[in-house]
């Protein structure tokens, strides 16, 4: 009695309140509703393709990082990040007096035990009585010492000779660590990186399911995460007969050809995705993937209306179309 009494004393106030309750029922319903909407395909004719695709980065067969092999300073640097060079071009040089100085030492060095050995030598051969302990011990020595000072004189050698850095082959300067003269550098740190465009290949790694259906020749296409959109054409020039050592589990190595116009653009460590086709079907019936459903019986459709289940056999399954056979037609609406 008393809530009657109240609402009849605020007629307004009880009048709002009805409204914003019926305005929060129809959204609440509204919304119900367009949630459990029912989408609907038609049954189409057409081709299916069974993808792979396999995630990848582009390396190069001809890549090379360069270094000094001993410590010192840089008195000239010759080229800058994406200049062509040929085979044999001087990229870098340490200053090369010190190792100049320790070279012609250690040459002087060798000359002085050569001739002592072959003192000695001379010794024993103009004794006609043959040689003595004591004269064997001593051209033993002396022969030692030679070899010692030798060692180290093509030792001083290539160290002189490895003060300058050069392309190994014909490509282009990727890295310049060390870009003006003076810089003190340690021994074994990269300084200049040379590439060969022309050398490019994109690499994935299938697993033991997964490679045997690769072979030479096979295409591909390509998308890289920095050219999204963009699709390369590619094709398979290697397949690794052993696992790779260095990834965990059993993955092996497959290397793609690239179909690249221009080649200064693409760059080495670029990763990306290659679509395989495995398999492929012309004038077939689908259904976009996500209409198939399957349960204890079998895969099936769901027609009149989302009602029913018809029970089909699916054929190859692509990313987004799947073969449907059965007692199903073209142009049948099925729903999800």
């Amino acid at each position: 009695m008393r809530l009657f009494r109240w609402l009849r004393a605020h007629k307004k106030l009880t009048l709002v309140i009805i409204i914003i309750l019926a305005i929060g029922f129809f959204v609440l319903r509204a919304r119900a509703s367009g949630n459990g909407a029912t989408q609907e395909a038609t049954v189409e004719r057409g081709t299916v393709e069974e993808e792979l695709v396999l995630t990848g980065e582009i390396s190069a067969t001809d890549y090379a990082s360069l270094q000094f092999n001993t410590s010192g300073t840089v008195s000239w640097v010759g080229v800058k990040v994406g200049e062509e060079v040929k085979k044999g071009q001087a990229l870098m040089k340490l200053d090369t007096v010190k190792l100049n100085a320790l070279y012609q030492a250690a040459r002087a060095n060798y000359r002085a035990a050569e001739a002592n050995a072959q003192e000695v030598l001379d010794d024993v051969k103009g004794n006609d009585s043959g040689e003595t302990f004591a004269q064997k011990n001593d051209r033993t020595a002396a022969e030692t010492a030679r070899d010692k000072a030798w060692d180290a004189l093509m030792s001083a050698q290539k160290d002189l000779q490895d003060a300058t850095l050069v392309a190994p082959f014909d490509g282009v300067v990727a890295i310049v660590n060390s870009e003006s003269p003076g810089v003190n550098i340690t021994a074994a740190t990269p300084q200049v990186a040379v590439v060969n465009p022309g050398t490019l290949y994109f690499e994935v790694l299938a697993d033991q399911t997964e490679v045997a259906f690769f072979g030479p020749r096979d295409t591909a296409e390509i998308v890289l995460d920095a050219f999204d959109g963009e699709a390369v054409n590619a094709t398979v020039a290697s397949v690794s007969i052993a696992p790779d050592a260095v990834e965990t589990g059993t993955v092996y190595p497959i290397r793609l050809s690239l179909d690249l116009t221009n080649l200064l653009k693409y760059k080495i460590g670029m990763t990306g995705d290659a679509k395989f086709i495995l398999s492929r079907k012309d004038d077939v019936l689908y259904v976009p993937a996500d209409f198939v459903n399957s349960d204890g019986e079998g895969d099936y459709v769901l027609v009149n209306s989302g009602k029913d289940k018809k029970y089909i056999e699916v054929g190859i399954e692509g990313e987004e179309r799947v073969e449907i056979k059965g007692d199903i037609s073209e142009g049948e609406k099925v729903f999800d």
